[in-house]
């Protein structure tokens, strides 16, 4: 049972992200961690719904990573060759389980080319980490890959570029390379002999800071250098720099054979592919629904809370004054990977609060409603158009006719345009579907419901992913916005959560956004005036994953109870703030071993 001993949380400067993992030596030479693999599940998850193939990878690096490198031949470039048998090279004999892996990524990528024999634009010999992100776009485009193998500091060891900067320029590859839906595995590199001058202090430093970028960002560690120490010259030729190869060549896996680096790396790569394969595409861990339901009563303050991408769609239900998880169901599939918005409202009338989940991307826009009385089904329907494959970006309810019937609010995900649709409580009925922005943005947008002095029961949106922070009200009925202002940053396209809630109990609900990305910052609006009321952390300054919003709402004028989840990649946590500084209640769940992103209401 949580603890909800409150404590205040205030913004200070932002400070540089400093989480060092353990010394890179220990990690394992194929990724093994929970928190990565959950990240990683969510972000294979959005690049399913954009399109990315997952029976194709790309390769970013410098000349030990150029699949015909005259530096250094036979890197994977041999296993996507026309002819070659896995049964005469020993793969076959040594690795059965690496045969379907071997076969998915030989699939054509581009000119009759598979991901094994195509010469990547972005492993180049020379590249340093800068080059990387001055060249990934154009091979994302000829892949379309769903992992990248990214090798990459040699160059950045020789030419002496600081430690800060060289983690500075791969986090904004492993970054920008998640939010494009594609799964980014960093390697280690191997040692350096150069001209018999031995630069451990160098490689050590850099293979430091691969791991720390690996771990501070929740995404998979290859460690390849740990693989290479046992080998002749540590893998490498005698120039000390590039890896040797067998003569047999580097898709051959005889025990003399793994006696080269290259032919290691080879095969530990495929290794790597197949743990995306089976682990990060496969299916969901399990998730138990409880056997019976337990009814809630009226008027008990209760949230809810649903797994996010890459997870099994489980949705929990805790009692805020024991902390106590009292119920959990399955509203989709169980291999529905997209995610659960979640919210609670009694949306049928009899006092008992109700919950109201939606489907992200990967399914369709599929919302379902569920008796808090009894945990029966009461409504299950579509937002918008059944194709449209995207799913919804949140979900809010709360009484906008007054009849005493909260009724549904939704936004369309990123990829559609920003439609808001609101439900009648009760029949669920269609009552109105509008732009917020306009159409032509596909970014999606975000929603909430609240009660605002001056204005009364409003809908609350902003835009999604690519759109700037305007926020706005629409009052029930009206399709035209009564209030418009922008957040403190109006420059921001990177996308906000949104809720509404009265943190003061004056009476009257305040607009609270935060990032879907980055800093876990929280801010507080008032809705009439535009004015910044509180920013704080809702979260670990260190944390990167940005925040998920939802309300528990006061009973009988008290103040509102701001919910905030963790994004994807941070450690599963949810947290109860109140008050426009933000103090603190730690609530359920919480597990700093997870790193996949919950949505809360």
């Amino acid at each position: 049972m949580p603890s909800r001993t409150a404590t205040t949380l205030i913004v200070e400067a932002l400070e540089a992200r400093d989480v060092p993992s353990a010394a890179f030596q220990t990690d394992p030479i194929i990724p093994d961690n929970q928190a990565a693999l959950d990240h990683a599940r969510a972000i294979a998850t959005v690049g399913q719904t954009q399109g990315r193939r997952t029976d194709a990878f790309m390769l970013l690096g410098d000349s030990n990573s150029a699949e015909f490198s005259p530096y250094a031949p036979g890197f994977l470039s041999p296993l996507g060759a026309p002819g070659y048998n896995p049964v005469a090279s020993g793969l076959a004999t040594s690795h059965p389980e690496l045969l379907g892996t071997l076969s998915t990524f030989q699939d054509p990528v581009a000119g009759g080319l598979n991901s094994f024999d195509h010469t990547s634009v972005a492993a180049v010999p020379g590249y340093r980490a800068i080059d990387l992100l001055a060249t990934y776009q154009s091979e994302l485009a000829t892949t379309n890959a769903g992992i990248a193998l990214i090798a990459i500091g040699t160059n950045d060891v020789f030419f002496a570029t600081p430690i800060a900067v060289f983690e500075s320029q791969l986090t904004t590859m492993v970054q920008t390379l998640a939010a494009e839906g594609v799964v980014p595995v960093l390697s280690t590199i191997p040692d350096c002999y150069y001209e018999g001058d031995i630069d451990e202090p160098g490689v050590l430093a850099i293979n430091q800071a691969i791991a720390d970028v690996a771990s501070q960002n929740n995404v998979p560690l290859w460690n390849a250098w740990l693989g290479l120490q046992s080998l002749p010259n540590h893998g490498l030729q005698a120039s000390g720099i590039h890896f040797d190869v067998s003569p047999n060549g580097g898709g051959s896996f005889f025990p003399g054979d793994l006696q080269y680096g290259q032919n290691v790396r080879n095969l530990e790569a495929l290794q790597v592919l197949n743990w995306y394969q089976t682990q990060v595409l496969g299916a969901p861990p399990p998730v138990a629904p409880f056997s019976s339901w337990t009814p809630l009563q009226s008027g008990e303050a209760v949230y809810a809370v649903g797994l996010g991408e890459g997870q099994t769609p489980a949705v929990s239900v805790y009692d805020s004054a024991t902390g106590k998880e009292i119920d959990q169901f399955l509203p989709f599939a169980a291999n529905f990977t997209g995610g659960v918005r979640v919210t609670v409202a009694d949306v049928n009338g009899d006092g008992i609060p109700d919950i109201i989940v939606a489907a992200g991307p990967g399914g369709g826009p599929e919302v379902e409603v569920f008796s808090g009385a009894n945990g029966s089904e009461l409504a299950s329907f579509f937002a918008f158009d059944p194709n449209f494959r995207n799913g919804i970006s949140s979900v809010s309810a709360a009484d906008l006719e007054g009849d005493g019937k909260a009724d549904i609010v939704v936004g369309a995900a990123a990829g559609g345009g920003p439609v808001v649709a609101v439900f009648h409580g009760g029949d669920f009925g269609l009552a109105e579907r509008f732009y917020a922005y306009a159409p032509s943005f596909r970014g999606g947008v975000e929603v909430a419901t609240g009660t605002f002095a001056g204005i009364g029961p409003a809908i609350v949106t902003v835009p999604g992913p690519g759109g700037g922070p305007q926020i706005e009200l629409f009052t029930y009925g009206s399709m035209t916005a009564a209030t418009s202002f922008y957040t403190v940053d109006p420059s921001d396209p990177s996308g906000l959560a949104v809720t509404a809630a009265d943190l003061t109990g004056s009476g009257s609900d305040q607009v609270i956004v935060g990032s879907v990305s980055g800093r876990p910052i929280v801010q507080v609006y008032n809705p009439v005036t535009g004015s910044n009321l509180g920013n704080f952390y809702a979260g670990p300054t260190t944390s990167l994953g940005g925040v998920r919003l939802g309300v528990m709402h006061g009973a009988g004028g008290t103040p509102d109870e701001l919910l905030v989840g963790n994004g994807s990649g941070d450690a599963v946590s949810v947290t109860g703030f109140t008050g426009l500084s933000g103090t603190m209640i730690p609530l359920l769940p919480n597990d700093p071993s997870r790193a996949y992103g919950v949505y809360v209401g």
